[in-house]
């Protein structure tokens, strides 16, 4: 039995909308690929009978094709296929009950886009004037011991990299 109530409805990314609706403004913009139009747009409500259906597994895969009855959807890994696989009577049963003419269901385990935007790079800090100048007088006052070989030239390729310390070094 699942956790999640019969109306759970997992979270979307406000980016895969956005795409979608790029994607259909595109289809539009030419006779040419007007007519892959209505395929596009009968896939995307299947693929959310589907979700409505089954939304805790079908969130994460889509439909990708129909043809004389048999639906192929793309599954992100095997793990999520096989737990599908189990319920894809249910699945087939509650789509037929909705209009859909669909006889049998294939997966197809298939790598996935992240959809996710990737976080922006980390923002370069320059180090206050005090901390150069804490390093600069470590690096003047270690040991010369070859053990410190390697931190007084980390130490030295930090300072020149920081051009805002003026002190000695």
């Amino acid at each position: 039995m699942s956790k999640f109530s019969p109306n759970f409805t997992p979270f979307r990314r406000p980016e895969a909308r956005t795409d979608a609706r790029e994607a259909m403004d595109f289809l539009r913009s030419t006779d040419r690929l007007g007519g892959l139009l209505p395929t596009a747009s009968r896939l995307a409500q299947l693929q959310q009978a589907c979700e409505r259906l089954q939304p805790q597994t079908l969130a994460l895969c889509r439909v990708v094709h129909l043809d004389k009855g048999q639906l192929q959807i793309a599954v992100p890994n095997a793990a999520l296929a096989t737990r599908l696989r189990q319920q894809l009577p249910r699945l087939a049963a509650g789509l037929r009950e909705n209009g859909w003419p669909i006889e049998d269901i294939r997966l197809k385990v298939q790598v996935m886009p992240e959809r996710l935007p990737r976080p922006p790079a980390p923002k370069k800090q320059d180090l206050p004037n005090a901390a150069l100048a804490s390093f600069a007088e470590l690096e003047t006052t270690l040991e010369q011991d070859p053990r410190n070989a390697e931190l007084r030239h980390a130490l030295r390729t930090l300072l020149a990299r920081r051009a805002p310390y003026s002190g000695k070094g």
